[in-house]
């Protein structure tokens, strides 16, 4: 019996190569959520034909922006927005470097700063359910990581979008 047992534990136990889970903290919009060293409210979703940031980018295409809150928990000291993502089943695409927008904004430990991130996505992608991921790690193994769940078919789509620009949140 001990060694069928012995076996068992084996076969479930992972690898010693195998990277860390993340530890997930899952939210939906209008929530905040926190992390080891991140904390994350998304305000609201924007879904449009075309994005500028006010000033001198603009781009056509399909497009989710995303305005969200942001602040560090523990230490300000290289903390950032290193991640942000939206998952689609199995694919995964990142904001935008283009134009002003809060992608790698540098986070305040206790105080939020406002900001917007801008997605591209194919043709028809704007349908079903997403998540939207944030972390202050680029390698969140063994980290904290804020997943947003949305349904896509909630969002409207407009014209033209602008992102907010990056600030103190209120």
């Amino acid at each position: 019996v001990l060694v069928v047992a012995a076996w068992g534990l084996v076969q479930v136990q992972k690898p010693e190569d195998a990277p860390y889970d993340s530890f997930v903290s899952a939210t939906t919009v209008g929530e905040q959520a926190t992390t080891r060293n991140l904390a994350i409210t998304v305000t609201d979703i924007r879904a449009a034909r075309a994005v500028s940031d006010g000033g001198r980018w603009n781009a056509t295409g399909t497009w989710l922006v995303v305005d969200f809150d942001a602040a560090a928990m523990q230490d300000q000291f290289g903390a950032m927005l290193a991640i942000s993502n939206l998952r689609i089943g199995e694919r995964t695409f990142s904001a935008t470097e283009r134009g002003e927008s809060a992608k790698g904004m540098p986070l305040v430990t206790g105080v939020a700063r406002h900001g917007s991130i801008a997605l591209e996505l194919p043709e028809g992608a704007l349908q079903g359910p997403a998540t939207l991921v944030f972390a202050s790690e680029y390698d969140p193994s063994a980290d904290g990581v804020i997943e947003v769940a949305l349904d896509l078919d909630d969002v409207t789509v407009q014209n033209e979008v602008t992102l907010d620009p990056i600030g103190w949140a209120r």
